[in-house]
């Protein structure tokens, strides 16, 4: 046995200078490894920082640490080959935690491996992240010390996990506990456990391309261990069975815990790479767009194998956060198919325009390739589906950063669902043939073809989100009635109304919302971990506030009343004066603001009455080009 001493770090008064990353041995296939030595206790941490190769001969064997950065600084010390280091508080625990007493541990760890300050360095290792995390041995999740009464939730967690495994037991709820000898609904024990899973490394972007890649992941929380396929089972039985098909809408992952919508990622990854147990497909893959069986929703076609857009991608990982607003984008290409190289020299805005441009650019290709053959290109085709979904997430309402108004801003939340992934039932307000669809860079515009509907008259000023603090029975009951006001005023003439029901009445039935203004569309929307959140155990599932705040239409939109009495709903923020499109191809309106020459995209539209096409045969609505800037 090759036992490595070291010497303990020079005591103070001495002077050891700074340490500085050499170049790399191979700027296309090399890394550093951390060989941390040997010690205990609060002995100082040493390393020792060797090259290696992400594959071929030369490469040494390692494990790579998926841990949280933070927003600390970079202010602890450790001895990196003979010299001082600095490391973030997170970090330096994560090392005293996985050091041994008597062996060399060999780690990848991107804070001390890659050279942050290199820039051209630093772009190269984030290309081949994602071969990084796939050639390690295991990836090791470091979620922290012990706090937060973790013990008891990790205590739990084992508990979950031997009912799952030795009573065959797939899903439980607030009945079921006792017979389980399992602690009744509101314990302390099931709240430190649902603090377990909503610690921040749950939350990062970066983890999804970390664990996904590698089959072999362990979860450490101070001194008790998981694995990834042992929590996959604990959360199934809080919230249930994975669906047979994945949806592309990060809404519908809205109520869950950060962990599913990263394993869904991680299941349909592992149905490619390990043969099949059945001659079967995969249950859902993250490719080709389709229609689902039912036509209120949007599912994604098997791929046969091929790797997911990077867009599927981004919708999917949605909630999570990244420190660096760019590795919204760059923390998924290890994953997805593309054609971007990470460039930390741009901005984040430059980032987030060049994937929508891109986007855009595969629609205008593919439109040009058909048009040499005499083939139009329909809305139904894939590229066309996918920029109509990112002209869905982008708009005012959903964007920080100073962006062109149709291009997504993917550091924050979607301020409502899409209805583009459809809400009760699919749409068609744009019709069976698209327009003109292509960005001019001498305008800086994207340039669509379409009509105008009408002028927004009257929007509602009240706001549905879950984080409002108010009570959320009351913010609803609120919305409705100023809903019903706005409504009242126009329904009689109103051209969404029929001579059996009104144009009011009409929209609340097709966007499954009941008399009091609830959502009530999807059986889903009761999900199983309410064990580890009691917040909405309501004993009338028709009025469940949190599927109405997560899932439902009226989230983050207004009701409205045109200047010739039509009604829908717009994005909260809408003003008198905007405009209300009808796109050529696009499954749903679009409320645009004049601004200057062209207009500012502000979100989707439901407008009751048009939504299957009905606009365009109406004669005194002219064509004319859109251009949003």
């Amino acid at each position: 046995m090759n036992l490595t001493r070291w010497k303990s770090p020079p005591l103070r008064g001495e002077t050891v200078g700074d340490f500085r990353h050499g170049n790399l041995r191979s700027m296309k296939t090399g890394i550093r490894l951390a060989q941390l030595l040997p010690g205990s206790g609060n002995k100082g941490i040493a390393i020792n920082l060797v090259d290696s190769f992400v594959s071929g001969s030369g490469q040494i064997p390692y494990d790579a640490l998926s841990y949280t950065w933070g927003a600390g600084e970079r202010n602890k010390t450790i001895i990196c080959n003979g010299k001082r280091m600095y490391v973030t508080q997170t970090l330096l625990e994560a090392l005293h935690r996985f050091r041994d007493h008597d062996h060399i541990t060999t780690l990848w760890i991107d804070q001390i491996c890659i050279c942050q300050e290199r820039l051209r360095e630093r772009n190269q290792q984030v290309q081949m992240m994602g071969d990084i995390f796939k050639g390690a041995r295991k990836v090791i999740v470091w979620l922290g010390d012990e706090y937060d009464n973790s013990r008891a939730g990790m205590q739990l967690a084992k508990q979950l996990l031997s009912v799952s495994r030795y009573q065959q037991v797939s899903g439980l709820g607030p009945a079921d506990l006792e017979c389980h000898g399992l602690p009744r609904l509101g314990h302390k024990r099931w709240k430190a456990l649902a603090a377990i899973l909503r610690r921040p490394w749950f939350w990062r972007t970066w983890i999804v391309q970390e664990v996904v890649l590698n089959p072999h992941v362990e979860l450490v929380l101070g001194s008790s261990i998981l694995t990834w396929d042992e929590l996959e089972s604990i959360v199934a039985l809080l919230e249930g069975p994975m669906p047979r098909k994945w949806q592309l809408d990060q809404a519908i992952s809205a109520s869950e815990l950060p962990f599913s919508r990263i394993n869904r990622i991680r299941l349909r990854h592992q149905r490619l790479i390990m043969t099949p147990i059945t001659p079967s497909k995969p249950a859902f893959g993250v490719e080709t767009l389709k229609l689902a069986a039912d036509p209120g929703q949007v599912a994604l076609e098997d791929d046969d194998g091929d790797d997911p857009e990077l867009l599927d991608l981004l919708l999917m990982s949605r909630g999570l956060g990244a420190t660096d607003p760019r590795d919204k984008i760059y923390a998924l290409l290890g994953l997805g198919k593309h054609n971007i190289n990470p460039d930390y020299s741009i901005s984040a805005e430059s980032v987030f325009t060049d994937f929508a441009l891109q986007t855009i650019g595969f629609v205008t290709n593919k439109a040009a390739k058909l048009e040499a053959d005499g083939v139009e290109l329909s809305p139904h085709d894939r590229e066309v589906r996918r920029a109509m979904i990112l002209l869905a997430c982008a708009g005012r309402q959903n964007q920080r950063l100073k962006l062109p108004s149709w291009v997504p801003d993917w550091t924050i939340n979607l301020a409502s669902r899409p209805l583009v992934f459809g809400l009760g039932a699919r749409y068609s307000a744009g019709g069976s043939k698209l327009g003109d669809f292509d960005w001019n860079p001498e305008s800086g515009c994207l340039e669509l073809s379409g009509v105008l509907l009408d002028t927004v008259q009257y929007a509602g000023t009240i706001l549905l989100e879950s984080n409002d603090g108010r009570d959320p029975h009351e913010l609803i009951a609120a919305w409705w009635k100023e809903a019903k006001a706005i409504a009242l005023e126009r329904i009689a003439r109103s051209p969404g109304s029929t001579a059996y029901t009104d144009a009011f009445e009409a929209m609340r039935r097709r966007l499954s919302l009941c008399k009091h203004g609830y959502y009530i569309g999807e059986s889903h929307g009761k999900h199983r971990s309410a064990l580890l959140d009691d917040a909405d155990l309501s004993a009338d599932a028709s009025h469940s506030w949190t599927q109405t705040l997560t899932l439902g239409p009226t989230r983050g939109r207004v009701l409205f009343a045109s200047s010739t009495g039509y009604v829908g709903l717009v994005p909260y923020g809408t003003k008198p004066g905007d405009l209300v499109f009808v796109i050529r191809g696009a499954e749903v309106l679009f409320v645009l603001r004049p601004h200057q020459d062209a207009y500012e995209l502000i979100g989707e539209a439901y407008v009751q009455g048009v939504m299957d096409g009905e606009a365009l045969g109406m004669t005194h609505l002219l064509p004319e080009d859109v251009r949003i800037r």
